[in-house]
């Protein structure tokens, strides 16, 4: 090999190493965003979160609440459910004998080829203490994320975000009460239905970002049959309600 020929290779490997050392980077800083939007959203810092949001972002939906379109969208999100559509946004944080507290790990962040955008899958796991002492409320709940980033002039923000409670419980004498949480806001209405919400003792696995990194394949959306909410299946977004015995 030539001389010449020994430098382009070592050109292209050193360009192909900045290449995927920039990946690494990239996962880093999206992992570091959704954590940071976690610490904000447990302690009601609506103003920090939105800041985090891309002013082009494509759209949002929590649970059961339907889709929001737009920056706006997030803003109606995280102003309060049932607040008027032009609240303000304010960091207000919990006030005496209140908690939540977001507990994420299992993520999956998969960056494109481009290093322009990104998804991310992300596990949560929050318990909840409302009305402490005189009206104390115990609650559990899990759920997963499905977001979208994109990186604009070098910083990375949320782009698109779906986050589904897998179970929502209150927890009294040791015995669980299933939940729903977030029904269709009437103040706020959603631009579009909800698209996948199961939570216990509803049970599905919502769709995968990712495909199965040694086989390649995607892997089926998968939901059981058995219909116990009311208002997260095809036609029925706006109503609300339980089949109490379940039903096909």
């Amino acid at each position: 090999m030539s001389e010449e020929s020994r430098l382009e290779a070592m050109e292209a490997r050193l360009k192909t190493l900045e290449h995927e050392l920039g990946i690494q980077k990239d996962i880093e800083e999206v992992r570091r965003l959704h954590y940071i939007y976690m610490y904000y959203n447990s302690n009601r810092m609506a103003k920090q979160l939105l800041d985090l949001v891309s002013e082009n972002a494509e759209s949002i939906e929590i649970a059961g609440r339907g889709v929001y379109c737009g920056k706006d969208g997030f803003r109606k999100n995280f102003i309060g459910q049932g607040a008027p559509s032009d609240a303000g946004v304010k960091d207000v944080g919990w006030s005496f004998g209140n908690v939540l507290f977001q507990l994420g790990g299992m993520d999956v962040i998969t960056v494109a080829d481009d290093r322009k955008t990104a998804k991310g899958r992300f596990a949560v796991l929050t318990p909840v203490i409302m009305g402490f002492p005189d009206n104390q409320r115990v609650s559990l709940n899990a759920g997963v994320y499905e977001q979208g980033f994109v990186r604009e002039d070098g910083v990375w923000k949320i782009s698109k975000f779906k986050y589904v409670h897998y179970f929502m419980v209150q927890l009294e004498d040791l015995k669980v009460r299933p939940g729903y949480s977030r029904w269709p806001d009437s103040e706020n209405p959603a631009d579009a239905p909800t698209t996948w919400y199961h939570p216990f003792p509803e049970a599905g696995v919502m769709p995968f970002h990712f495909t199965n990194p040694v086989t390649g394949e995607t892997a089926p959306e998968i939901v059981d049959p058995t219909h116990y909410w009311i208002g997260n299946w095809p036609g029925e977004f706006g109503q609300r309600g339980r089949k109490e015995s379940g039903s096909n």
